[in-house]
């Protein structure tokens, strides 16, 4: 908060004088202007994170240069202090119809003015971090703008659940149960249960980031992962040729991750299982602890040359595969501190002879009450049982 950069407007050089320098032992940055007009030059030149402003001033008075600050998407949010000589309420409440923020009457205790400059500053930290994007957003940062924005991002959220297939409890001769838990309205995880001729492929993604880019990016990956899956049964192929395609039109500074197990309802429990830099999918063999399946694979969309290797394992009866993104591995707890893949093995213990449905619920309650139910990551969920 010091540091911060305050523009002072008053005609009155004795009061702009004690103000400038009051305010600049107090570590602020400040600039001052003589009147509104010089004000309203000196803030297009460098937007303040504050303004302390006299109402009665020459050319440009305080309540038209206020009224101009808040007319302005660029400007509207910067907190405004109005000094007037003028202490009555009638004045005041005219000044707060202009937008004001606070109000400081004339003559003043220099140490009021930096308490009421600070605890102004703490009460619109937030507008001051957003004040750039919504610099950027134009006539979008507008009330009528921004609840255009929420309505969007409502229909994307639904546009992406509906993408998320509804997986049957039985899938090629399993047990199946999914769960997705987005971080943000949006998110860039996802699963999917892909056609791959007379076999089936269930697939769980994660695109780096979060929100509106991972979520179109999730968009594209999924669409691509079902048109190249389709006309190849072979995982790893599958994978080689997604990451082919997206190295050609992946952003530089994004990637996925991908698992993609494939099913053969003609030979019930084989699985083949291909990794594009995804966790590990885990497996629960009853008389054993659960161990991390280890396949060979670099993340997708980064290396043109990636390599994906594939291995293929038999679920006995009672065998338990469970497919998860890195959301419920790296969530931290209050303290700071990260499950990984330890814990999940133990809350995979504890929790071993439940059906697969109550499992996902428990795996997803888990990351919840780490973070104390407000997710810093997408939370997705694969389990299939034999």
């Amino acid at each position: 908060m010091n540091n911060a950069r305050v523009l002072v407007v008053d005609d009155e050089v004795d009061i702009s004088t004690i103000l400038t320098l009051t305010l600049r032992r107090a570590g602020f940055q400040v600039t001052a202007a003589s009147d509104g007009i010089d004000g309203l030059r000196k803030l297009a030149e460098h937007v303040p994170d504050l303004v302390v402003l006299d109402v009665m001033m020459p050319r440009l008075d305080g309540l038209e240069m206020l009224r101009r600050i808040r007319s302005e998407p660029a400007t509207s949010a910067i907190p405004v202090i109005m000094l007037t000589a003028r202490a009555q309420v009638a004045d005041r409440l005219v000044g707060f119809e202009h937008g004001a923020d606070d109000y400081v009457a004339k003559p003043f205790e220099p140490n009021e003015v930096v308490a009421r400059v600070r605890a102004l500053l703490r009460r619109t930290e937030q507008a001051r971090l957003t004040r750039p994007l919504l610099g950027l957003l134009g006539a979008w940062s507008s009330a009528e703008g921004l609840a255009q924005l929420q309505r969007d991002l409502e229909t994307t959220r639904e546009i992406q659940a509906r993408l998320i297939p509804t997986v049957a409890p039985r899938l090629g001769g399993l047990h199946a149960a999914t769960a997705l838990r987005p971080s943000m309205i949006v998110g860039g995880d996802f699963f999917d249960v892909v056609p791959m001729g007379d076999l089936i492929g269930a697939a769980v993604g994660d695109v780096s980031g979060k929100g509106i880019p991972a979520a179109l990016l999730m968009v594209m990956v999924r669409t691509l992962l079902r048109e190249i899956a389709n006309a190849q049964p072979d995982p790893a192929t599958v994978l080689a040729r997604l990451n082919a395609s997206l190295c050609r039109d992946m952003p530089p500074s994004m990637f996925v991750t991908v698992l993609l197990t494939v099913l053969d309802p003609s030979r019930e429990g084989v699985l083949q299982i291909a990794n594009g830099g995804h966790p590990a999918p885990i497996l629960m063999r009853r008389g054993h602890p659960p161990v991390a399946i280890e396949v060979d694979g670099a993340i997708i969309g980064a290396f043109p040359d990636a390599r994906f290797g594939q291995t293929e394992i038999g679920l006995e009866p009672g065998d338990t595969l469970v497919l998860v993104s890195d959301g419920a591995l790296e969530t931290p707890d209050l303290g700071g501190r990260r499950s990984g893949l330890a814990g999940l093995i133990s809350l995979l213990e504890k929790h071993r002879e439940v059906p697969p449905a109550e499992l996902v619920g428990a795996i997803v309650a888990n990351a919840l009450n780490r973070e104390g139910a407000k997710l810093r990551d997408d939370v997705t969920v694969f389990v299939l049982r034999r």
